[in-house]
């Protein structure tokens, strides 16, 4: 698949259409052929390839692509969740607060618990942060506004992970512009509510945290981050549960970036069989023990024997993140 169809039916002397029917049987063929292991914490989010939102389902635990679709509309995620037959396995599902995901889960996956990323959740509080840094412009000099939109990166960066210098800076600015030290704070408090592994503490945070945003200046500017904590409440506090998140969210960025730059001239689906069904990519484990089969094992079937090495019997878990980047980044997919 190192060729669009284009190229492929030019280099055989056949039609376009042939090529892609043939590719057609080949993607059947290869989606009965590997059965990746089901995850027991099920992350659904989207990524855009050539320029469209696509659903990404993934494998937490193990950090894996678990399937790729081509959108991310409520009938497409309810028919790919009802395909998994062993979909009681599933535990957990984290997703962003699109709210086809969750009605989508609660009609195939009743029993598993949502789980809102908070990866989704923090994010809103740097976007009301910068709102704010951006609202203050009018009142600033063309040389500083220039200088606090390089420096924004500062604001957005925890305070603990500051280092001499941008501690500095920060303070510089949060002295000089008051309206923007309460938000700064604010952001952090909010960041400090998911710092906590218990629960309850969690929820007594964010009352505190709500109430003072509430009473502030910056109210307007975090009132969608309210609303929408309000909204997903009890999925978004699920979060203390496992603490479960798309910690490779960034991971499926970068892999995006290459895939669009590689993508020039591909199709979604020839894209979608490049990186589910190389196998390379695949991360693979032997179980320990299977009853079935020893390191060799003869099985009996009807009426024959034949025998089985324990390199039959494997886990697929899906294409591997890391693999894949590393991969991409060489050119060699």
């Amino acid at each position: 698949m190192s060729k669009t169809f284009v190229e492929v039916a030019e280099s055989v002397g056949v039609d376009e259409k042939t090529i892609r029917n043939v590719f057609k049987d080949y993607v059947a063929l290869k989606e009965r052929e590997y059965q990746f292991e089901t995850p027991k914490w099920l992350g659904i989010d989207e990524i855009h390839i050539i320029r469209r939102p696509r659903l990404v389902l993934t494998n937490i635990e193990r950090r894996t692509i678990y399937d790729i679709k081509p959108n991310r509309n409520k009938e497409t995620v309810i028919q790919r969740l009802s395909e998994i037959s062993d979909r009681t396995y599933i535990e957990y599902v984290t997703m962003d607060m699109w709210k086809p995901y969750k009605d989508a889960v609660n009609t195939i996956l009743p029993h598993a618990k949502v789980v809102v990323d908070k990866f989704h959740v923090v994010r809103m509080a740097n976007q009301a942060l910068d709102n704010v840094r951006k609202s203050l412009k009018a009142h600033m000099s063309q040389k500083e506004r220039r200088t606090l939109m390089r420096e924004r990166f500062i604001l957005l960066k925890r305070k603990h992970d500051l280092n001499e210098r941008e501690s500095f800076l920060l303070d510089t600015w949060l002295g000089n512009l008051p309206a923007l030290k309460e938000a700064y704070e604010l952001k952090e408090e909010f960041y400090w509510i998911w710092d906590t592994p218990d629960p309850d503490e969690g929820h007594l945070r964010y009352s505190q945290w709500r109430h003072r945003c509430m009473s502030s200046n910056s109210k307007d500017a975090y009132k969608d981050l309210v609303r929408a904590v309000d909204n997903w409440h009890v999925e978004i506090f699920n979060y203390f549960d496992k603490r479960l998140t798309n910690a490779y969210t960034e991971s499926i960025n970068s892999i995006i970036r290459q895939v669009e730059r590689m993508g020039r001239g591909y199709s979604f689906d020839a894209l979608r069989a490049k990186i589910l069904f190389n196998e390379k990519l695949h991360k693979k484990r032997k179980p320990r023990f299977n009853s079935s089969a020893f390191n060799k094992a003869m099985l009996y079937d009807t009426f024959n024997w034949y025998e089985v090495n324990d390199h039959d019997i494997t886990d697929n878990f899906g294409v591997d993140f890391s693999t894949l980047i590393k991969n991409l980044e060489k050119g060699d997919l």
